[in-house]
C-alpha cells in the first residue's frame, strides 16, 4: 500500500490507554554447545536454513554445522583460517585464510570454487549475497579489496591503517571497513563516502544502511545512521565483536565474558555472562530468520561454539516494529488481519502521524475484519466524488467513499475532505466511535459527569469521547486530561483499531 503522509511532531507524553512492555529481561537460552575445535575464531550464520560456518585457525580448518550443531562438513586446506562469511543466497562460503595470504571460496558442500593470493595479511571477508561478490580486509597492505564470485579483482582501495574488519551492505553495495583507528565507509566503486573514528569490528543492518561498530580501544560499541551520524554510543567493557540482526534492527555484542543483546536504540535486551574470554575476535553472529546468535567461544580450555536462541522470539512482519516495539502485537494484528500494511520501503512508520485518508483506510477495513482487503473486492464506489480533493483516481478512493456510505466520516463546509490532514485524539474518537455503533446516531449519550476536565459536555466530540472511553479503546493521559488536540500516530492508531474490534493480538 503506498501510503502518503507528513511528517510532523511526536506527542511528548505517553498514553495511559497504550500497551507497554513490562520492564523484563529478555530471555535467552543456550540451545547448543560443542563442537571439536583447536580454536573457534569467527562464525557466520545462514539464515537461509540456520546452518553455521566456523574458522578454526589454530586447527587449520573450517567446519560447516547444521543449526542443531551436527556436524555438516570439515575441511584442513588451510593455513590459518580466520574469517568466514556466508552467502545465504547459495550457502557458499568466503574464508579469509590469514597466514596463508589467501581467500578461498566454497561451495555449500564445501567445495573448492576458487582460491586466490593478491592479498597479503587478510583478517576478514563479508560476502554480498545480490550479487555473491566479497570484501577482504588486507591487514598487511592497508587496503580493502573488492573480488567478483569468481574471484576476478573488481577494485582495491588503499589509504587504510591496518583495516581489520569489513561488512557490506547488499542493498547497496556498499562496505564498510574498521580498523585500529579508523571507521570507512565505502561506496560499491570504492568512492569514500563518510571517515571517522575507529572501530574492531563493524556490522551493517541492510535494512536501514545504519553500521553498528565496536571499538576494542575505548570498549565502546557506537551506532552509526549510513551517513556517519551517530544514532547511539554506550561503554561496553570488552566490547569485540558485534552481528546486527537486519528483522529489528538489534545488535549482539562480544564483549569480555558476556554477550549482550542491545535494541536498536541501544537499551540492553539481554546479558547472558560467564562465558570464557571473548574479548580478541569478532565472534557473533546474529540469524535474522529466528532472532537466535552464534558464538565463538574459547580460552585455555574452552573451545566450543554456542548457539543462543530466544525462545518465543517472533519475526516481525516490518523491521520497524521488533517484537520488543511497545505496539508489537496491535500492529502485526492490523496487518494479519488486511487492515494495514507497510510503505514502499517496506517500513510501518509507526511514529508517523495519522492522516485523514489512512484513518479512512483502517476503519473501512476494520469493519471488514478479518477478511480486510479481499472484503473490497465486490465494493464499487460511486462514479461521482463526494469530495473535490478526492477523484476517483485518488489513492484511496474507495475507502473514503465506503466510510461516507456507512456514515463514518464527513467533509468540510467547503466541499474538501482535505485527506492528508493530521488526525487528532478528538478526530480519531469519532471515526472511532461511529464506526463501532453503525452511524453517529446510534453513538449513546454519555451518562454522568465527563470523564476528563479537557472534554466538558460542550466539547464537538464529546459524546464520542466518552463513548470510546467507556467501551476501553482509549484512556486518558497521566495527568488526568484527554488532550484531544494532541495527533494521533500509527502505531497508537493500531492499538485503537485493535481494542474496537477485538482484532486478536
Amino acid at each position: 500500500m503506498n501510503l502518503r503522509t507528513l511528517r510532523l511532531p511526536l506527542t511528548l507524553a505517553l498514553l495511559l490507554c497504550l500497551r507497554t512492555l513490562p520492564a523484563s529481561a529478555e530471555e535467552v537460552i543456550e540451545a547448543w554447545r560443542g563442537g571439536t575445535f583447536s580454536l573457534p575464531y569467527s562464525v557466520s550464520v545462514n539464515p537461509t536454513d540456520g546452518s553455521c560456518w566456523v574458522a578454526d585457525p589454530d586447527g587449520s580448518q573450517v567446519v560447516h554445522l547444521r543449526a542443531d550443531g551436527t556436524e555438516l562438513w570439515r575441511g584442513w586446506q588451510f593455513t590459518y583460517p580466520i574469517s568466514v562469511s556466508v552467502n545465504s543466497t547459495d550457502g557458499s562460503c568466503w574464508v579469509a585464510d590469514n597466514l596463508g595470504n589467501e581467500v578461498v571460496h566454497l561451495a555449500a558442500d564445501g567445495t573448492e570454487l576458487w582460491r586466490g593470493g593478491g592479498v597479503g595479511f587478510p583478517l576478514c571477508v563479508s560476502v554480498n549475497p545480490t550479487d555473491g561478490s566479497c570484501w577482504v580486509a588486507d591487514f598487511a597492505a592497508n587496503e580493502v579489496v573488492h573480488l567478483w564470485a569468481d574471484g576476478t579483482e573488481m577494485l582495491r582501495v588503499g589509504g587504510f591503517s591496518a583495516p581489520t574488519c569489513v561488512s557490506v551492505n547488499p542493498t547497496d553495495g556498499s562496505c564498510w571497513a574498521g580498523g585500529y583507528s579508523q571507521l570507512v565507509h565505502l561506496a560499491e566503486d570504492g568512492a569514500e563516502l563518510w571517515r571517522g573514528g575507529g572501530g574492531g569490528s563493524v556490522s551493517v543492518n541492510p535494512t536501514d544502511g545504519s553500521c553498528w561498530v565496536a571499538d576494542p580501544g575505548d570498549g565502546t560499541v557506537v551506532h552509526f545512521n549510513s551517513q556517519g551520524g551517530e544514532l547511539w554510543r554506550g561503554a561496553i567493557g570488552g566490547a569485540v565483536g558485534v552481528s546486527v540482526n537486519s528483522a529489528d534492527g538489534s545488535c549482539w555484542v562480544a564483549a569480555g565474558q558476556d554477550v549482550v543483546h542491545l535494541a536498536a536504540d541501544g537499551d540492553e535486551l539481554s546479558r547472558v555472562s560467564g562465558y570464557d574470554d571473548l574479548s580478541r575476535r569478532r565472534s557473533v553472529s546474529a540469524n535474522s530468520a529466528d532472532g537466535s546468535c552464534w558464538v565463538a567461544d574459547f580460552a585455555t580450555e574452552v573451545h566450543e561454539v554456542l548457539h543462543l536462541v530466544i525462545p518465543g522470539w517472533r519475526t516481525p512482519l516490518l523491521y520497524d516494529v521488533p517484537p520488543y516495539h511497545w505496539a508489537f502485537d496491535d500492529v502485526e494484528a492490523c496487518c494479519n488481519s488486511g487492515i494495514v500494511g507497510g510503505y514502499d520501503d517496506g517500513l510501518y512508520h509507526p511514529d508517523w502521524p495519522l492522516s485523514r485518508d489512512q484513518m479512512a483506510v483502517f476503519v473501512s477495513r476494520s469493519i471488514c475484519t478479518p477478511t480486510g482487503e479481499m472484503s473490497f473486492d465486490d465494493y464499487v464506489p460511486p462514479t461521482t466524488p463526494s469530495f473535490s480533493d478526492v477523484p476517483t483516481d485518488f489513492w484511496c478512493y474507495k475507502y473514503i467513499e465506503y466510510a461516507v456510505e456507512h456514515t463514518i466520516v464527513g467533509g468540510y463546509e467547503d466541499g474538501t475532505y482535505r485527506p492528508q490532514l493530521p488526525l487528532d485524539r478528538g478526530q480519531m474518537a469519532v471515526f472511532i466511535a461511529r464506526a463501532m455503533a453503525g452511524d453517529d446516531q446510534s453513538v449513546p449519550d454519555p451518562v454522568g459527569s465527563p470523564s476528563f476536565p479537557d472534554v466538558p459536555a460542550d466539547f464537538w466530540s464529546y459524546r464520542h469521547i466518552e463513548y470510546i472511553a467507556a467501551e476501553e479503546v482509549a484512556g486518558g493521559y497521566f495527568d488526568g486530561l484527554y488532550h484531544p488536540e494532541n495527533p494521533v500516530d500509527r502505531a497508537q492508531m493500531a492499538v485503537f483499531i485493535c481494542r474496537a474490534f477485538d482484532l486478536p493480538v
